[in-house]
């Protein structure tokens, strides 16, 4: 499986060598047992004599040999892990090397799947600009060939790793006898959320740990438990505080004991859960907009918050789950905010994680609502539009800028009929949100969701006051909007 640029920046070597030298050193110990006993024994031979003992000798004797078999195998699982680190180690660093020259020297955008773009013009139109653009392109094409190379060259030595290390494991597995062995084949995992599912549910605890320790970032994975998934990835939250402190202290600060951390990655794409979604009756995933970054978790957990409270007053009797899914490179700025690429390349990752979500869930299926504020809203448009759809019930755009439809039945939804979508959409704007500007004024990213000529179900929200705080009012307390939230997300 081709990994993703979160995968390499997530790739560490340290626990292939530490799984090395702790098979070595075990198989030091052993090996020292076993000469103790073997001289205890060899000693009692020196008294004792007969049929008996000439049995017990010839015994003594196969079991040193098949130990000694074991402890060739033994070795050589612990050359394959140690061969590993170092091929791996290589090939993810020379992945890591050319996305660092192409954002950094260059000033590229390299997408999670590899893609390479160039930035967007200061001043469209200008000549400066034209032929800045046209040494951009050309630059953009080159490292995209040599990113798609050297990920495919990583693609290649995960794999022939894998199998050496498959085949050790096989071979030790037939010297210790039918329970040793050990269902590993990290390279076989399946990219379906609902497949994973499937083989994840086969494993049994120490499998499943087995895999974290070649993968440390497999909480990730969408179709994984959600407590699997906040197992693995508060582990993992700490091996990336040791390599980068400062930029995730706000995760491991905002963290509660009933928050379920679904995602976490080098790349500052998270997702936080409020209550188990596993075992919720309603499920909301915010996406946020412009501006997200791992820093600024606080505030974006706070509108989460708020939500969640607000569902539980909707329906006091219901179990809710809502997630701040910040998966995505949103836009770093507002004049980033009028391209569509940072929506198109979110799509598949929203939908991977709407998908994972259905496929971990236990019992009947969740009411579940994707919300989108702001440009988070356009991530969504992108993701139900031009064949797009998501396993959802309903969707929320909080002022929208737009979600490149010009009416509502060109979404989609996978178990909605086009021609029930109004009833299945709901959008906002506060009165004096200037983001309605950028669908009315400016005509990008589509028809205004909030206009009821869309064909959503509007909802009111607090008019606000002129100026820019009023975009992020919608969850004040006292704001109509955030009731309308909880009955929403509660399926009322």
């Amino acid at each position: 499986m081709r990994p993703t640029i979160s995968d390499v920046h997530a790739f560490s070597p340290e626990p292939l060598r530490t799984a090395s030298s702790q098979l070595i050193e075990a198989d030091r110990r052993v090996e020292d047992i076993l000469d103790a006993a073997r001289r205890t024994v060899e000693r009692e031979f020196d008294v004792w004599k007969g049929e008996a003992a000439t049995a017990a000798a010839a015994e003594l004797s196969a079991t040193l040999r098949v130990s000694g078999r074991i402890s060739i195998a033994v070795r050589n699982v612990a050359d394959c892990y140690a061969g590993a680190a170092n091929t791996l180690g290589h090939a993810y660093r020379a992945v890591n090397m050319i996305v660092d020259d192409a954002t950094l020297a260059h000033g590229l955008t390299v997408t999670d799947n590899g893609e390479v773009f160039p930035p967007a013009p200061a001043t469209p139109g200008s000549l400066a600009d034209i032929l800045q653009g046209d040494h951009y392109a050309e630059a953009a094409a080159t490292f995209g060939v040599r990113l798609s190379e050297a990920l495919d060259a990583v693609e290649h030595v995960d794999h022939t790793a894998a199998v050496a290390l498959t085949t050790a494991l096989g071979q030790l597995a037939e010297l210790l006898g039918p329970l040793a062995a050990v269902a590993l084949d990290p390279v076989g995992l399946p990219d379906n959320p609902a497949e994973l599912s499937n083989y994840w549910n086969t494993l049994s605890p120490s499998e499943k740990d087995a895999l974290a320790l070649r993968y440390p970032a497999i909480g990730n994975r969408d179709g994984l438990p959600a407590l699997d998934r906040d197992y693995y990835n508060r582990r993992y939250l700490e091996t990336l505080r040791e390599s980068s402190a400062s930029t995730y202290a706000a995760v491991a600060a905002e963290l509660r004991p009933d928050m379920f951390l679904l995602a976490v990655s080098p790349d500052g794409h998270t997702a936080i859960a409020l209550g188990n979604p596993d075992t919720a009756d309603n499920v909301a995933t915010l996406v946020p907009g412009t501006g997200t970054t791992v820093g600024g978790i606080g505030g974006d957990l706070q509108r989460t918050r708020a939500m969640y409270d607000a569902a539980r007053v909707a329906s006091p009797g219901s179990v809710n789950s809502v997630i701040l899914w910040s998966g995505y490179d949103s836009p770093p700025t507002i004049p980033d905010a009028g391209l569509d690429r940072y929506a198109d390349t979110a799509a598949p990752a929203l939908d991977a994680f709407q998908d994972g979500l259905r496929a971990s869930h236990d019992g009947p299926a969740s009411h579940n609502v994707v919300i989108g504020h702001s440009y988070g809203s356009t991530v969504i448009g992108a993701a139900t539009t031009d064949g797009g759809s998501l396993n959802v019930d309903d969707l929320v755009f909080v002022a929208s800028p737009g979600v490149d439809a010009e009416r509502v039945d060109e979404l989609r939804l996978d178990t909605t009929a086009e021609a029930d979508m109004g009833e299945h959409v709901y959008a906002t704007t506060a009165f004096w949100d200037p983001v309605q500007l950028i669908p009315r004024a400016l005509g990008i990213h589509g028809f205004d969701p909030a206009d009821p000529t869309f064909g959503a179900q509007v909802f009111t929200s607090a008019p606000g006051s002129p100026g820019l705080a009023v975009h992020s009012d919608y969850w004040n307390a006292e704001n109509p909007a955030l009731k309308t939230l909880g009955r929403i997300i509660s399926g009322k």
